[in-house]
């Protein structure tokens, strides 16, 4: 009873050392942390931020918007920030300068 029970006592340390091995080779390239600590008289508690990047996955690409297409989206934009009663309004507005700006990316 004693040698079954110290096989499997084995036989799980060993399961877990190669699911660690595993889980380690599976961590990605690179971290970055940031801390940003709580100020005086502010409500948000200290936060951190981390990013992770993936390894392999390659770059987005760079996007590069025309002067004209940039004043286009700001003229949208101009226009339903003055022309929206409402939030939903205002939000339905921008999404569709923003869809613009995607459909003028894509030619």
């Amino acid at each position: 009873m004693m040698k079954t029970t110290m096989l499997g006592a084995i036989a799980a340390v060993a399961c877990l050392t190669s699911a660690a091995a595993f889980a380690q080779a599976q961590q990605p390239a690179q971290t970055q942390q940031y801390s940003f600590p709580g100020s005086d008289g502010s409500y948000s508690p200290p936060s951190t931020l981390r990013i992770t990047e993936q390894p392999g996955t390659p770059p987005a690409p760079a996007v590069r918007d025309t002067q004209e297409s940039i004043a286009l989206y700001q003229r949208c934009r101009n226009n339903a920030d003055r022309e929206a009663v409402d939030r939903n309004q205002l939000q339905t507005m921008v999404a569709t300068c923003l869809a613009e700006l995607q459909q003028r990316r894509q030619q």
